[in-house]
């Protein structure tokens, strides 16, 4: 198998409960919140269908018209292929040739993300959904991954989830704070991810004393849970959800929440929240719901075999080099995506 490494430019690419006792106390409680809600005609809910990809001769111009690849090419330098058929978008890469041993760029193998921003309402929710179906031959669930420390020459070695190691992506993401909602779908798992780019990779500010720098204390990337996924088409979904300066997020997949996540920009660990334990966090971070005021959609290749936190700067002594054929063991990726729809509900 040919390998060709690249180095990508900078990118990169979280009940309410009432206890009454008694029957009055309850109907009280009612008509209280009853009062706090806004009226159904308040309420504004719109529903957008970005792109379907059935437009009658549906083409590369038409594409580029929606989504860019301000990152390059990718693995279409190295022989992917990118198709529009049956009114969907697909793009494929078996087995991957492109690699890099250099923070987060071994991880974009292809990714376009939408030329529209939507707004986050102040009050209300924004969830962003798609189809995709995806198939990764060559993937070895489990398979151990190894490579040395920069600063003391030990050993690293970690076993990877099928998704690590390739998976077909939908992503919503702000690149103003750096803060990403993923869904990685595999050939047989999925996974969603909760991430926090550094300010090295969004390029955001370089000034390490502004309130918008993102360091070790701040960036982060979890795993929250993996389940399976049988082969086919599936629906994935992501809504984050605003109440003035409080952001959550939702994940769905076929319609059905997976997982749920509170104080968005706090890591999973740092809330005592539930996760894979991929991969532990390095600092507090901060609730970031007041700052995300709108978000992008992305889609396209991944894998994710590095060690955390993908050496950043801030984190020396964790920084761990991966050999490019433990990278690439002849693992690919096809994912076919289709009706990227958003639904904004205002309160």
């Amino acid at each position: 198998m040919a390998h060709s490494t690249i180095i990508l430019g900078s990118r990169r690419i979280a009940a309410l409960a009432a206890v009454t006792l008694s029957v009055s106390a309850a109907l009280l409680g009612s008509h209280a919140a009853d009062a706090q809600l806004p009226p159904p005609s308040a309420q504004k809910t719109t529903v957008e269908t970005y792109d379907s990809f059935d437009k009658a001769g549906y083409s590369l111009a038409d594409y580029n018209q929606k989504w860019a690849n301000p990152y390059g090419p990718g693995e279409l330098a190295s022989g992917g292929t990118r198709s529009f058929s049956k009114g969907s978008f697909q793009v494929s890469a078996v087995p991957f040739r492109t690699g890099s041993d250099f923070s987060v760029f071994d991880h974009l193998k292809y990714i376009a993300v939408s030329t529209k921003a939507f707004p986050v309402p102040t009050n209300g929710s924004v969830e962003i959904s798609s189809t995709i179906k995806a198939s990764t031959p060559g993937t070895d669930p489990g398979r151990v991954i190894e490579g040395r420390y920069t600063q003391s020459g030990d050993p690293y070695a970690e076993p990877t989830l099928e998704g690590q190691q390739a998976g077909v992506v939908m992503n919503v993401i702000d690149f103003s704070t750096g803060q990403l909602f993923d869904w990685f779908v595999s050939g047989h798992t999925a996974f969603p991810l909760i991430e926090r780019l550094p300010s090295n990779v969004t390029g955001n500010t370089t000034d390490t004393t502004s309130p918008d720098y993102v360091g070790r204390a701040k960036m982060y990337t979890q795993i929250l849970k993996e389940i399976p996924a049988s082969p086919g088409t599936h629906t994935v979904s992501i809504r984050f959800s605003r109440n003035g300066n409080s952001g959550s997020v939702d994940y769905l997949f076929d319609g059905k929440l997976v997982a749920h996540v509170d104080h968005v920009g706090v890591p999973l660990d740092a809330q005592n929240a539930p996760f894979t334990g991929t991969y532990p966090s390095l600092g507090a971070g901060e609730e970031l719901g007041g700052k995300i005021n709108s978000l992008v959609i992305g889609h396209g290749l991944f894998s994710l075999l590095d060690a955390f936190p993908f050496q950043h700067p801030d984190a020396p002594e964790l920084s761990v080099n991966i050999p490019i054929e433990e990278r690439l063991f002849g693992q690919g990726a096809t994912g076919t995506f289709d009706d990227f729809k958003v639904k904004t509900v205002s309160r």
